[in-house]
């Protein structure tokens, strides 16, 4: 045997049954297993799993230790930030009591709903989704509660009532067979054991590069994870794959597969949950992940795993629940009081969301939309007994609570710490925006040699990290800490300390600073939500800081992207707040109008990003309408396009058709033009809430006539006005007038040559602007929007005359009849192929131009539709012609 050296502290034993102890260490010898208690630290000390000797009564003693320790980890929900006299700054709801069961809906064709507490007896590979505090982990959590209540009373209930019935295999028959499956006994339950996967990437990565390979593995790490969170299990490293081998039913309950950061991680980590489900069929695993995360990359399980997506909260069955439980625990014996502040803080939430919509629209995201916003309105709630009306300053004062009761308290330990909370805000906020600089992949999580590195940046935190890291590691009420790394306990903190560090830090240097600092983070989605509560931060007191700087982020942005992401950016921030004022607004929407109309602009941007202003424009109230004029467009021909008489090649074919002149439509008509429409007929049948400048769909053909018979009543009465005004019209726009008012033309549904000629003039281009499709000219499958879309938003695929949107968006009516090419030319063919009166049930009407879902070959201006006259469809909207076909002669 060689013998041993030793350079510094410490102490080496060589040969059989030699004990060694170094300096302020502790000498053992013989087999001990568990925890070494060296008086200043607990030692984790373990044997190899070959020399392990355990009777099953003794794995029966470990189990029950850890599923007691399970069911105290699991039983409460904290509530922290609560301000009460004299008693404690953390409110623990019992889950038993305060749990409400989500609803979730089956991913998929035809997904039916389900309640996410019922989701284990359907089947053994589960994959919850969801946004951001949507619950997910809650619902890990009353699982593994009830479950290790039952398994260590004996007793089927809570499991079964508040998990549904737990089938196992039935016992095969004489030949082998399956039997039915039958419901499991309480001591057949499966053992629930809850692991946290990005502790598991963090596990891996700090792995030496030649560890044995059964080290990286999933089922290595669970023992490992579990020994190392409670010491007294006293439990084998190998722990968990003996309970595999003894054939032991378990359930593994995944969390946060999105929180492991980097993708090439993610991917890792998902083929390592894949590996050890393989073979294994009768192994119940449920995984937790965002719902981005899961959608982006490589992050999407396989192996016979099925998606349940968490669905919004609902107001009386979620929502309300929620709050009456949580003031019911805080107010145990004064249920008076509860309910007055439940109904107080209900009636709150009703008034911000009908408040939101009012600004935002109908179709505006719920601000209340999770369990956890759920929670600090709470806790702001009862501290404020009142709601505040704008996102920022509710996660100002929730933060401001929760870091308080970390760091604010008179309790004895922190008063030694002789501090200002303020301090440590200061901290948490240089840190977050520390973090989120890392950018989406790795801005999440900070190791704690890098926290302590970004700390050092500013001299005055210097004495108080190691204070403040103690207590993110006790009480993590805002910063949580997880096996040497720490994040955020949401993202949306995170995103808000991200703003309020970018107003009282960068912001001391002026509003110029702040928007250096964006200036390359306008269209990174990562940046979104902090700019926005940047906005509603400057809102609470210092609002004429928050219109200048509005103002100036609507011009932000060096290239179209960050051009039109400011620009959407400025105008969401003025409609989240409710007094940002007129002026303001109205400037936003010109901002938009002025980038929708620049070609240049349009043709190296996104299609998503000039849709999204597209949007905003219209909650704006969009100048490009003339509210006054039944919404046309604000321009001296109400957006009607001259269209010259003459001859034109038509069809695949390219037969030749000549029209006389006319007036098309620049844009089809939209769901503000025809809700004019609507409320003047007094016809309810018929009411959309769909954005106002998309295109009007759902619209049958008698109907898009009906609309265009009532315009033409409108124009005709209006004609002999613009024709009396004082200063004389130029000769084209009274020519367009003097039409309707001598009754040479009239409004009505153009023919299909007269829609085709429009959109691809007289040199038979298979495309309004050329002859190769471009989603980023026309809203079809490959633009990837999934919906119609506002008009103009889609400049660059204008026809040569100027008409828009020809292609994609919506399918349009028209006049004509379906029938035989060549299209007949003037004369009583062609008055028979364009009858307004033929039967419906005798031919189709013929439709134009595609859809949002159409593939691109739908989109060329020779192709076809055919529609019976009485069928609407999401997809189908039409534009309207002046023509000489309607004349009243």
């Amino acid at each position: 045997m060689n013998n041993a050296e030793l350079h510094g502290s410490g102490a080496i034993a060589q040969g059989d049954g030699a004990v060694a102890a170094g300096a302020g260490g502790v000498a053992v010898a013989g087999n001990h297993t568990g925890a070494i208690n060296t008086g200043w630290q607990i030692v984790n000390h373990y044997h190899a799993a070959s020399d392990q000797r355990l009777s099953q009564e003794q794995i029966a003693q470990q189990v029950a230790g850890y599923l007691r320790w399970l069911q105290a980890r699991t039983e409460h929900i904290e509530l922290r930030g609560i301000e009460r006299a004299g008693g404690a700054p953390v409110v623990l709801l019992p889950l038993e009591k305060a749990y409400v069961p989500l609803r979730a809906k089956w991913m998929g064709w035809g997904g039916a709903d389900i309640a996410l507490n019922q989701v284990l007896g359907s089947g053994n590979r589960l994959v919850i989704i969801g946004g951001p505090g949507s619950g997910k982990t809650t619902v890990l959590m009353h699982m593994a509660w009830a479950l290790a209540f039952s398994l260590l009373s004996g007793q089927p209930d809570p499991a079964r009532s508040r998990l549904g019935p737990l089938m196992k295999p039935g016992e095969p028959d004489e030949q082998g067979k399956p039997g039915k499956p039958q419901e499991c006994k309480p001591n057949e339950l499966p053992l629930p054991i809850f692991v946290p996967l990005a502790s598991f990437a963090r596990y891996r990565r700090n792995l030496a590069g030649n560890a044995p390979a059964y080290e990286r593995t999933l089922a290595h790490f669970i023992s490992h994870h579990l020994i190392s969170k409670q010491a007294d299990f006293d439990l084998p490293i190998d722990f968990f794959v003996k309970l595999l081998k003894d054939g032991r039913d378990v359930l593994l309950l995944l969390d946060g597969l999105d929180e492991v950061a980097n993708e090439n991680e993610r991917a890792e980590v998902r083929q390592s949950v894949e590996e050890l489900v393989h073979g294994r069929e009768a192994m119940r695993v449920v995984v937790t992940c965002r719902t981005v995360a899961y959608r982006s990359g490589r992050t999407a399980l396989g192996a016979n795993f099925r998606e349940i997506a968490v669905q919004p909260l609902d107001f009386e069955q979620h929502i309300a629940p929620m709050v009456r439980q949580a003031y019911a625990c805080i107010y145990p014996l004064d249920a008076a009081l509860r309910t007055d502040q439940a109904s107080d803080l209900l009636g709150g939430i009703r008034r911000l969301e009908e408040e939101r919509r009012a600004r935002l629209g109908q179709q505006a995201e719920t601000f209340v939309d999770s369990p956890l916003m759920v929670r600090l309105l709470l806790i702001v709630h009862f501290n404020n007994r009142k709601l505040p009306d704008e996102r920022a300053e509710l996660f100002d004062k929730a933060i401001n609570a929760l870091l308080q009761v970390d760091y604010g308290r008179e309790e004895s330990d922190i008063r030694e710490l002789s501090t200002d909370w303020k301090l440590y805000r200061d901290m948490v906020q240089h840190l977050a925006f520390h973090m989120h600089q890392q950018g989406r992949d790795q801005g999440r999580e900070i190791e704690e040699p890098a926290l302590k590195k970004a700390l050092r940046e500013e001299s005055e935190f210097k004495p108080r990290i190691d204070d403040f890291l103690s207590h993110a590691r006790q009480r993590g009420s805002v910063l949580e800490e997880r096996d040497g790394a720490y994040r955020f306990i949401h993202l949306a903190l995170q995103e808000f300390l991200v703003a309020r560090y970018l107003r009282e830090v960068i912001g001391g240097e002026g509003r110029e600073a702040i928007l250096a600092v964006l200036n390359n983070r306008l269209d990174d989605p990562w940046w979104r939500e902090p700019i926005l509560l940047l906005v509603g931060y400057m809102t609470i007191n210092a609002t004429r800081s928050a219109r200048d700087f509005i103002g100036a982020l609507a011009q932000a942005g060096s290239q179209p992207n960050a051009q039109f992401s400011a620009a959407e950016l400025a105008a969401t921030a003025a409609l989240e707040w409710r007094d940002s004022g007129e002026p303001v607004r109205a400037e936003c929407a010109r901002r938009i109008v002025v980038l929708l109309s620049d070609l240049e602009a349009s043709a190296t941007s996104k299609p998503i990003l000039r849709t999204r202003v597209g949007d905003i424009l219209a909650r704006l109230g969009d100048p490009r309408f003339d509210a006054g004029h039944w919404y046309l467009p604000n321009e001296p021909f109400f957006g009607f396009i001259e269209i010259p008489a003459g001859d034109f090649k038509m069809g695949d074919d390219l037969h030749r058709i000549s029209l006389p002149g006319y007036y098309l439509a620049r844009w089809p008509v939209t769901v503000a033009q025809f809700a004019v429409f609507v409320e003047a007929s007094g016809d309810g049948s018929h009411s959309s809430r769909e954005v106002a400048n998309h295109p009007v769909v759902g619209v049958s053909w008698h109907e898009a006539l009906a609309y265009c018979r009532w315009l033409n009543g409108r124009l005709c009465k209006l004609a002999p006005e613009r024709l009396a005004m004082a200063d004389p019209l130029p000769e084209s726009e009274c020519r367009f007038w003097q039409g309707f008012a001598d009754g040479s033309v009239g409004i009505g549904l153009p023919s299909e040559a007269e829609w085709e000629k429009a959109a691809r003039s007289d040199d038979g281009r298979i495309y309004p602007w050329g002859s190769e499709p471009d989603p980023n000219r026309a809203n079809y499958d490959k633009t990837g929007l999934g919906a119609t879309s506002a008009v103009g938003c889609f400049p660059g695929g204008a026809s040569p005359y100027g008409c828009e949107e020809m292609s994609g968006n919506v399918w349009e009516w028209t006049r004509s009849l379906y029938g035989d090419y060549p299209y007949p030319p003037e004369g009583p063919q062609c008055q028979a192929r364009e009858d307004l009166n033929a039967p419906d049930n005798v031919v189709s009407r013929v439709l134009r131009g595609g859809a949002f879902d159409d593939f691109a070959r739908d989109a060329r201006c020779a192709v076809r539709g055919d529609y019976g006259p009485g069928g609407r469809g999401n997809f189908i909207g039409f534009r309207v012609v002046v023509s000489p076909f309607f004349s009243d002669r």
